[in-house]
């Protein structure tokens, strides 16, 4: 089996940690910069693979947001099976486009969403789905992490027009989880906040849902704090309270007597760093061995069609936020209590 990794930043590093010594693989990686040669991959160019008409069982596009969609179609015109890391495109048009080449190849062309294989989410999802917790009142997200002027000064990142802002880049992973368990979105209200010494795109944002079936949540998130604290979704039912956080929505807890209970049988040892046990979790190994295998869909909805949606979210969202001229102030209040 061929495959071939696009960009070695965190994310094509830690595929290619996963890949590199699974004896059945040939691996190829594409990147800007020069690497060290190693027996375990080969580096070549996009024009060595245009040149040769080199084919790849599969591709793994970890390449700058922007360039998600032109690497993808490349390699989907060349008839491989395509795993996107977050977000899959920028452009809506984009989107439209893979999907409808993947419907006339019948190609995978999957996006990465690996907290939806967390044990934390999928017993969260489990229990909601059970309403183990009875009717849900109100969810609440919160993102709490570091992103320092170096990481913004990388050229594409920070940019609406190649990247997007904490929405995009970082929370979208929340986001994601909102809809995958909750459902589709009915209305939003949006205030978010531009750091312009760092970045054009907004770097703090607070968003209110009201779902289709109801549920009320919201999210916050920023990249403002001076180090990576946390991110979590607490859920409040009418019988009950779970909560599942850590570095990447990893340990599931639940209110028992007003105590909080990490259960150790669905929660996960995560840490920073690269590795299995990152903040970037096993998720991907999960989904790596799915898409590999014979398999035609993801377990787990990871499908670029049905993450579509998704997009259409953020840009709605993002759409808010650089049309929207006037927020409600405090000034000529009309008495409305007493």
């Amino acid at each position: 089996m061929k495959i071939i990794i696009v960009g070695l930043g965190n994310a094509g590093k830690h595929y290619l940690n996963l890949l590199k010594f699974k004896k059945e693989i040939e691996l190829y990686v594409v990147d800007k910069k020069k690497l060290p040669k190693n027996k375990s991959y080969s580096q070549i160019t996009f024009n060595q693979i245009k040149k040769n008409r080199m084919f790849f069982d599969s591709a793994i596009i970890s390449s700058p947001s922007g360039s998600h969609f032109k690497h993808a179609y490349f390699f989907l015109m060349r008839n491989s099976n395509i795993l996107i890391e977050k977000p899959f495109v920028l452009r809506l048009s984009h989107a439209q486009k893979l999907i409808k080449i993947t419907k006339k190849t019948k190609k995978k062309c999957w996006t990465t969403f690996q907290n939806r294989h967390n044990l934390a989410i999928l017993k969260l999802r489990k229990e909601i789905k059970q309403k183990k917790i009875g009717k849900i009142n109100l969810v609440d997200c919160m993102m709490i992490w570091h992103r320092d002027e170096k990481y913004y000064k990388v050229d594409w990142r920070g940019k609406y027009s190649s990247d997007g802002g904490v929405l995009n880049n970082q929370a979208i992973h929340l986001l994601d989880i909102l809809i995958y368990i909750f459902g589709e979105i009915k209305y939003f209200d949006v205030f978010a906040s531009f750091n312009k010494n760092k970045l054009q795109a907004e770097d703090l944002i607070m968003i209110n849902f009201l779902h289709k079936n109801g549920v009320y949540s919201s999210l916050k998130a920023t990249t403002r704090a001076d180090q990576d604290y946390r991110s979590a979704i607490d859920i409040i039912g009418s019988k009950g309270r779970l909560i599942v956080k850590g570095i990447s929505l990893n340990t599931f807890n639940r209110f028992n007597k007003d105590l909080l209970v990490k259960e150790k049988k669905h929660s996960e040892e995560f840490k920073l760093g690269l590795g299995p046990i990152s903040g970037m979790g096993y998720g991907h190994q999960k989904i790596l061995n799915e898409f590999l295998s014979s398999r035609k869909k993801s377990s787990q909805n990871l499908e670029i069609e049905k993450n579509y949606y998704l997009l259409k979210v953020i840009h709605s969202i993002y759409n808010n936020i650089t049309k929207r001229k006037k927020f409600n102030s405090i000034k000529n209040v009309k008495s409305v209590l007493g």
